[in-house]
């Protein structure tokens, strides 16, 4: 008897066994009992049904113009009862019913605004958060691709256009403005020379004197910063007064776009960051176990 009921329990453990096994075989897409229905085909038509109601439920202009003429109607009423008020203070009711309107606005507004986060839940193709990240994490990472990309596309423009300051004695904006300039230059590799109609000198660019090409340009305001595309006749104002480093960037950025220049997609900026990373983090490597090497006398650490 004992021997009959060890099988029966073998007999159950060994179906269950099978059983198990056979679910854990089916794809994870065929396991209906886990709710993944939304691939059926006749799921797939109810969808395309309730996709083809939505549309047609758009209001009509009609409604739309009742819709905007009661609103109206609703401000104007608003604005007079707030009016009311204001005109006769000592008239407790006339205050009444300016607080009713107005909190009547603020309850639907509350509504409003809970409906609006909920309808941007269920439709999630409004907002691309890739493209316009909704948090700080996603914000301060777009910042740091765009950063990137705006630097890359700053130091290709250096490659194809010259820049030329051009000042005068006494000018009161100059030195600030050559100031900038030369910590922008020198950032992203543009070449700068600086033009004057006089004597004077730059003290941070070489200077020529040319009064001719001034008459010629027809500059009237000095300190003014001219972008000239090499090998053309092209040139762009890029800053004029005593602008700072961002606006000159912002300029920059103005023209590299006029002119098709363009840095790394922020994919290829976001690769750049990973290896960028990996070069620090093996340089801080190196120069730890430098540092290990000389503490222990290293041979190989002090021939390097």
């Amino acid at each position: 008897m004992r021997h009959k009921f060890k099988i029966i329990l073998f007999v159950i453990a060994l179906l269950s066994l099978l059983s198990v096994t056979a679910r854990a075989s089916e794809n994870f897409f065929e396991q209906r009992h886990r709710g993944w229905l939304w691939f059926d085909d006749g799921v797939k038509e109810e969808l395309e049904q309730d996709q083809e109601l939505q549309q047609s439920a758009m209001p009509t202009l009609s409604q739309m113009e009742q819709a905007k003429a009661e609103n109206e109607q609703f401000s104007k009423e608003l604005e007079l009862l707030k009016h009311l008020a204001i005109r006769h203070p000592e008239n407790l009711e006339y205050i009444r019913l300016y607080k009713l309107k107005e909190k009547e606005m603020m309850d639907k507004a509350v509504v409003l605004g809970t409906n609006w986060l909920m309808a941007n839940f269920l439709n999630p193709d409004i907002i691309d958060e890739l493209a316009n990240p909704q948090n700080i994490y996603g914000r301060d990472l777009k910042g740091s691709q765009q950063k990137h990309l705006n630097d890359q596309t700053l130091k290709l423009l250096s490659q194809k256009v010259e820049l030329f300051v051009f000042r005068q004695d006494g000018c009161a904006y100059c030195d600030t403005l050559e100031k900038h300039l030369q910590t922008f230059a020198s950032k992203y590799g543009f070449a700068v020379e600086a033009v004057s109609p006089d004597s004077s000198i730059s003290r941070y660019f070489k200077t020529y004197s040319s009064p001719e090409i001034i008459s010629q340009l027809q500059l009237t305001v000095m300190p003014t910063v001219i972008a000239v595309v090499n090998d053309t006749r092209e040139r762009f104002e890029l800053a004029r007064g005593a602008v700072s480093v961002a606006d000159l960037e912002d300029k920059a950025l103005l023209l590299a776009k006029h002119l098709g220049v363009s840095g790394q997609t922020n994919e290829q900026a976001l690769k750049g960051f990973q290896a960028l990373d990996n070069i620090n983090t093996k340089e801080e490597v190196d120069k730890s176990s430098n540092i290990q090497g000389e503490k222990r006398g290293c041979t190989s650490c002090q021939e390097r």
